[in-house]
């Protein structure tokens, strides 16, 4: 079965994670953005208006986690923006710290093409 197309927002610090990662997207028929400037997240979501968002937990100055909860202020947990917390934690402290924070999956990195596909299927809706 076949993914329903959708936008999305990849932000990494790592330019060419982030780039890699939405260029992949694309490949896969997705409307994908990237950006690495954690503070941009929320003006971008606005812009862009991403149905799921690829974050990174470890960034410098605003973590994934901070990121989420700003991002779950303006966006609800009501399946119309889905977070997934993209992380090289794969500890269950930080899987439950992504649950507080508002993300509806936690993956450890590298993420596999094959795991994106499957979390977008399984996130997004018609």
């Amino acid at each position: 079965m076949a993914i329903r197309p959708c936008r999305v927002l990849v932000i990494d610090d790592d330019q060419d994670t982030a780039q890699t990662l939405a260029y992949l997207l694309v490949g896969m028929g997705h409307e994908a953005t990237f950006l690495t400037d954690p503070s941009q997240a929320l003006e971008t979501a606005r812009r862009t208006r991403p149905h799921i968002i690829f974050l990174d937990l470890g960034m410098p100055g605003m973590n994934g986690w901070d990121v989420a909860k700003m991002l779950r202020k303006e966006y609800p947990v009501d399946g119309r923006l889905c977070l997934v917390a993209v992380s090289g934690h794969s500890d269950q402290d930080a899987r439950v710290k992504s649950r507080q924070a508002g993300f509806d999956a936690h993956v450890v990195k590298p993420v596999a093409v094959d795991l994106v596909e499957a979390i977008i299927k399984q996130l997004v809706r018609e």
